[in-house]
């Protein structure tokens, strides 16, 4: 269970890059338990860089990352074994194996992570598959559903092992706007009926608006995070001036060399759950 008196995550201090280039430098902030949270930012700010960071994929240059209050150490496996588990992970384009059915996707984690006989293993990717709208297509191929509905399956293997927290990479790109709708209203309905906590990438805004309870947005030139609250909020009094285009859709002017402080793009009831340091 988690615990409720730590965070669901916790990024203290975290510089991230590869090698003398760095991406972010020194960011911090939390996500709350059962909330949706949204890290977003321009092209190339490093924002599925930082998922990865958090669920173990990179190290980092320096910090440390907590999930419900343990640090997210891969080479301790027996607690980075333990932290996995209370996970789920939905990948950039979904990341299903084209060989495989979709319940045979979904079985995948269950398989790994117990010892259910097989036609439990079975049953239950069927029950998984079905949570997220796709009864009756257990049997197909990804190749044989549609983008949106692959999308779907890959959130329902995420879902397998009935994680805590959930993660999901782009979950909206390239699909119609009827079929990111639906997705937000299947994102929504895990969080609210689960109680599960979702952490998303993305740069959707209409699916931004429709189901963020927080949002933090990087920036690739201060390395920093520039601010940290409701969207909607940012979008109407924010004072920085890429932050307030971003969320209106507006083409901004060339980025300037010296940023507003990030105190000022932050919802002052948010304030305390994260904030990034520019260089």
């Amino acid at each position: 269970m988690p615990d409720p008196i730590c965070p669901a995550i916790e990024v203290r201090n975290l510089t991230m890059g590869f090698g003398s280039f760095i991406l972010l430098e020194n960011i911090h902030f939390t996500v709350n338990h059962q909330e949706i949270f949204v890290i977003l930012g321009g092209s190339g700010c490093g924002k599925s860089t930082l998922l990865k960071h958090i669920i173990g994929l990179h190290r980092p240059l320096a910090g440390e990352i907590l999930i419900q209050g343990q640090p997210m150490n891969p080479q301790d496996q027996e607690s980075y074994q333990h932290i996995l588990q209370s996970f789920g992970v939905m990948y950039q384009g979904g990341a299903l194996l084209g060989s495989m059915t979709l319940a045979e996707n979904v079985a995948l984690p269950i398989e790994a992570y117990t010892d259910l006989p097989k036609q439990a293993v079975r049953d239950l990717a069927c029950i998984k598959l079905q949570q997220v709208g796709l009864m009756g297509f257990e049997n197909h191929l990804p190749m044989e559903v549609s983008g949106g509905m692959n999308k779907r399956a890959a959130i329902a293997r995420a879902l397998a092992l009935d994680p805590a927290i959930l993660f999901l990479d782009e979950p909206s790109a390239g699909l119609d706007p009827i079929t990111s709708a639906e997705l937000d209203n299947l994102i929504l309905e895990i969080n609210q009926i689960q109680g599960t906590t979702v952490v998303v990438v993305s740069h959707e805004l209409p699916s931004i608006f429709a189901i963020a309870h927080r949002a933090i947005m990087l920036d690739k030139q201060t390395r920093s995070i520039i601010a940290n609250g409701d969207p909607g909020w940012l979008r109407d009094h924010s004072e920085h001036p890429f932050v307030h285009d971003f969320f209106n859709r507006k083409p901004s002017v060339p980025h300037p060399s010296e940023t507003i402080s990030a105190h000022n793009s932050m919802n002052p009831n948010d304030l305390g759950h994260g904030h990034g340091t520019a260089p």
